[in-house]
């Protein structure tokens, strides 16, 4: 299937597409992730307590709420643009903080990881953004995959499977390379809109990352054992 675009980047009126400004604030979030990240990393004796007990799982519970917070009230247009920004940057941060235990258990494969991710997320966003073939009917397969990738997941946190863990993080990538073009033509269709829009495709296209990044450390570290 097919479909015809408005110019890249530019609305029919001159003004900025919501394509750049997402990819913007994507950036500005993995920057704060990553501050965050490694700040906390450098004191880590100090932030301990919040790794221990019933801290990691409070703050897995606190991510969910808040994202889902966030990209409900973006969906319903009912955030002002200032308050999006700093609740999006927040999670980003918060998010930097949760992420610290997967990071210091690998150091070695976090910057190959992030360069693989880097480049995956860019091909995929750049061939997203340039077909003409229509991805939205991908939507639900993609959604459906999604939740089955969730079950397997899940039930190898139980079986602590090596194979299926290699098979879960291979598909994962794949997976979230698809949700990265296709996200990406779906934000270059809303062409010229409000910052709320933006910071809406920005959440979207920063978890496509985050998520990539994770599968791919995951392989990575996994085929070092």
């Amino acid at each position: 299937m097919y479909s015809t675009y408005p110019r890249p980047w530019v609305d029919e009126d001159g003004g900025t597409s919501v394509v750049p400004r997402s990819l913007m604030w994507m950036v500005a979030g993995l920057l704060t992730t990553l501050l965050v990240a490694v700040g906390v990393t450098a004191t880590l004796p100090t932030w301990m307590p919040f790794y221990s007990g019933w801290g990691p799982l409070v703050l897995v519970l606190a991510e969910f709420a808040l994202v889902w917070y966030l990209s409900s009230r973006l969906r319903a247009g009912a955030m002002a643009p200032a308050e999006a920004k700093a609740l999006f940057l927040l999670y980003a941060a918060s998010l930097g903080f949760v992420l610290v235990p997967a990071l210091v258990s690998a150091p070695g494969a976090v910057a190959p990881a992030l360069l693989v991710s880097a480049g995956m997320f860019a091909a995929a966003g750049i061939w997203g953004f340039a077909t003409r073939v229509d991805m939205q009917p991908f939507g639900t397969f993609l959604f459906m995959t999604l939740v089955g990738l969730m079950l397997a997941m899940l039930a190898n946190a139980f079986l602590a499977h090596g194979a299926m863990t290699f098979w879960v993080s291979l598909i994962g990538v794949l997976l979230f390379g698809g949700l990265t073009a296709y996200d990406v033509q779906r934000i270059r269709r809303m062409g010229m809109v409000g910052q709320g829009a933006a910071i809406l495709g920005a959440l979207s296209l920063y978890l496509d990352f985050i998520n990539m990044f994770l599968f791919v450390l995951t392989l990575f570290t996994g085929r070092r054992r």
